[in-house]
């Protein structure tokens, strides 16, 4: 039985996965001026078109699994492409595409999405990471908050993005030290002279901690140590006296040069055949909430610092998600124009419609993890369930809804 899509409808599914696949739209029916038009789009767009018999756009039973597991407790899994199970949030993903390929082009920016809490903000995070990987960024998502990682502390929020930094075939490693490994292995396939004319373009510290890090890893003579201090001056970590004259280092990673070797750092991921690092910062608190004023302030003069040092920090790219409340209240800490509408993407929530292909979608996950047939009354019963007018329940507790009902009713 065919089922009704409009051109735009498919057009904001397919922005968002990044690819267009028929199978994501089924029993689709379009006129064929109307599929004409969605394919002009597609190729328009830059985006892939995928055969419906491409297993690669559903999760495995593992992954199944996984994903179920995590939505059960109302939380996105984060070592798991969340693009299986997204819905709408084209507005977002298309800004977001446009910003990667500015930075890519030489022109960093930062970003700031307004959020209301329960509204998908992480989830929505987490897909920007899959597309970012997908057009070749080395990703930090740092999730910031009072106890592990104050926005106060700049040192610290540094050091949380260096240790988070990943890559899209290693998620669940720290990047780091691979991405310090992979430079070796290019000096060996580039030759010594093109590695010179990389290394003169990047600061001494750096060509240094590059050198030293070659010499500590060295067959012959390998210095577990030497090594140890490399990766810790890099990620700002704090670091002794000593450690700096062992690696031949004068001056630490301080708040006025960590977005500038930040930078640094992404130009030598370019020459790794990376486009650069994107930084996704996830507020877990508001910042007004911080109990002692002088750290409220210090929080926004980071933001301000951020901003206005994005533009000169090239091959970088930061997106800061937020909700309301910040925008209520950083006038009172920040410059009337330090943050522009232009510099602000809305997060809206689901609509009907999309709660709906969002329980279809958790239905279809969650056959293939138990492998049942899920009965098309228990659907029904969820699809309905967002039919109701005083709807105001959250993404997380709307998602551990279905699942209970489904374990209830399988």
């Amino acid at each position: 039985m065919a089922n009704d899509y409009d051109v735009k409808e498919i057009l904001d599914q397919v922005k968002v996965r990044g690819y267009f696949d028929p199978g994501d739209f089924p029993g689709l029916s379009l006129p064929l001026n109307q599929y004409h038009e969605l394919m002009q789009l597609i190729k328009k767009h830059g985006y892939l078109t995928k055969t419906v018999s491409d297993s690669s756009t559903k999760p495995t039973k593992k992954e199944s699994i996984n994903i179920i597991n995590s939505l059960r407790k109302g939380v996105p899994p984060r070592s798991i492409d969340v693009s299986l199970f997204s819905v709408g949030r084209g507005n977002v993903v298309e800004r977001f595409r446009k910003d990667l390929k500015a930075v890519e082009n030489d022109y960093p920016s930062a970003r700031f999405m307004n959020a209301d809490w329960g509204s998908g903000k992480t989830h929505s995070l987490l897909l920007l990471r899959e597309i970012a990987f997908r057009s070749g960024f080395v990703v930090s998502i740092v999730t910031l908050s009072q106890a592990s990682c104050p926005l106060y502390d700049f040192m610290q929020v540094y050091h949380q993005i260096m240790w988070n930094l990943r890559t899209s075939d290693e998620r669940d490693q720290p990047a780091m030290e691979n991405v310090l490994t992979r430079w070796l292995q290019t000096i060996n396939e580039i030759g010594q002279e093109r590695a010179k004319a990389i290394i003169g373009k990047l600061p001494q510290n750096l060509v240094q901690s590059l050198h030293s890090y070659h010499e500590s890893v060295s067959p012959l003579i390998p210095d577990e140590g030497k090594r140890l201090s490399v990766l810790k001056y890099l990620s700002g970590d704090t670091i002794s006296s000593a450690e700096l004259r062992r690696i031949n280092i004068k001056h630490r990673i301080d708040s006025s040069n960590a977005l500038n070797m930040l930078s640094n750092m992404a130009a030598l991921f370019r020459n790794l055949k990376y486009k650069g690092i994107c930084i996704l910062f996830d507020e877990a608190e508001s910042i007004h909430s911080f109990a002692q004023s002088n750290h409220r302030d210090q929080a926004y003069k980071n933001i301000l610092q951020v901003i206005q040092q994005s533009t000169k920090t090239k091959c970088c790219y930061f997106f800061y998600a937020t909700t309301p409340s910040f925008f209520d209240n950083y006038f009172q800490y920040l410059p009337p124009k330090a943050i522009n509408s232009n510099d602000i993407v809305e997060l809206d929530r689901l609509g009907v419609k999309e709660l709906q292909k969002l329980a279809a979608k958790i239905c279809e996950i969650y056959a293939i993890s138990k492998n049942v047939n899920i009965p098309s009354d228990v659907l029904g019963l969820l699809k309905r369930s967002s039919l109701d007018p005083t709807f105001s329940e959250t993404i997380g507790n709307f998602v551990r809804r279905c699942i209970a009902v489904l374990d209830d009713k399988t």
